[in-house]
């Protein structure tokens, strides 16, 4: 009863709009977070806490695992529980067969861009009425996520899989998914400056100490952007959180809220996906705002009450 509660406080304060039978949370709202695949009882969690949206895993190992046969089970029941939930889905497509790269990793490039294509438009296809944001890979300048160039990125993933987003009439290319590490600048300007025309929202992730430094570190994607004149386009900081393994749950929700005050300030993104929604299991790793038996951390409460003090007047302003 308590999180019921909860969600609708929240709710009360979001603009929603009517889609069918379906109440959806505005779009225009900027607040998301990382779910990989989740269960409806974690989608609940996300709907109580009034977040506007999800970031989901649409890996192309999974649903295609083999060139003849697609498995959209698990894709599916997301899809239609996050919009049963009102919730607005970002999906990021990534990840090869073994059967497209003659087994050479899920970070390898396919043999054939064809493959992707296929792949790209056939689950765009499916799922256009529910999901209109689509991520063209993750972190490709990290070779554990990418073993490619930055040129194989631009030609086989992100022109040929805008390409298959178009054709399907599936909505926004968002991209590139960039981990703020290494040589991402040298990516992020090739990127912008050679392709702009397929990308219609900027992605990046930026893992800093504090949700201020987080903020501050946006300068540099945001002037490159100007330098390729792409910076009519939204920014989206699609990735950034602190694990609780290594700093305070007190100092992970403080870093919540800076960042989510960033939101209303020039140059802060546009929408942000903190990672991740809940720990992972058997693992050190404690990025959640959740652990593992689903009890809510610190930061979990700033977002919630976050949302719901600014949620009603934060879309007017975008």
């Amino acid at each position: 009863m308590q999180s019921i509660v909860r969600y609708f406080g929240a709710a009360f304060c979001m603009l929603v709009s009517a889609v069918g039978s379906t109440w959806a949370v505005d779009p225009a709202l900027p607040y998301g977070i990382n779910t990989h695949l989740p269960s409806s009882a974690l989608l609940d969690r996300v709907a109580a806490a009034g977040i506007a949206w999800i970031r989901v895993d649409f890996n192309w190992y999974d649903l295609q695992p083999a060139r003849d046969r697609y498995d959209w089970t698990l894709a599916d029941a997301v899809v239609h529980d996050a919009r049963a939930r009102g919730l607005n889905v970002y999906a990021t497509l990534s990840y090869t067969p073994a059967w497209a790269n003659g087994g050479q990793g899920r970070n390898a490039p396919p043999l054939n861009s064809d493959d992707w294509y296929n792949f790209v438009y056939e689950t765009v296809s499916r799922y256009r009425a529910q999901v209109q944001h689509w991520g063209m890979w993750n972190e490709p300048n990290f070779e554990g996520f990418w073993s490619g160039s930055v040129e194989q990125y631009l030609q086989i993933i992100l022109e040929v899989g805008a390409r298959a987003v178009r054709d399907a009439q599936g909505g926004f290319v968002c991209g590139p998914e960039l981990g703020t590490q290494g040589d991402w600048r040298v990516w992020f300007y090739q990127i912008l400056s050679q392709k702009p025309r397929d990308l219609d929202i900027v992605t990046i992730h930026n893992y800093a100490a504090t949700g201020t430094h987080a903020l501050l570190e946006l300068l540099t994607p945001r002037g490159i952007m100007v330098l390729t004149g792409t910076d009519a386009k939204e920014l989206w900081l699609t990735e950034t959180g602190w694990d609780t393994s290594e700093v305070s749950e007190e100092a992970q929700a403080a870093y919540y809220e800076q960042v989510l005050e960033g939101l209303e300030h020039e140059g802060g993104p546009d929408k942000v996906f903190f990672y991740q929604l809940v720990d992972e299991p058997d693992t050190t790793d404690e990025w959640g705002i959740l652990r593992v038996d689903l009890s809510p951390k610190l930061a979990y409460e700033t977002y919630q009450r976050y949302i719901a003090s600014h949620a009603s007047t934060a879309a007017l302003h975008r």
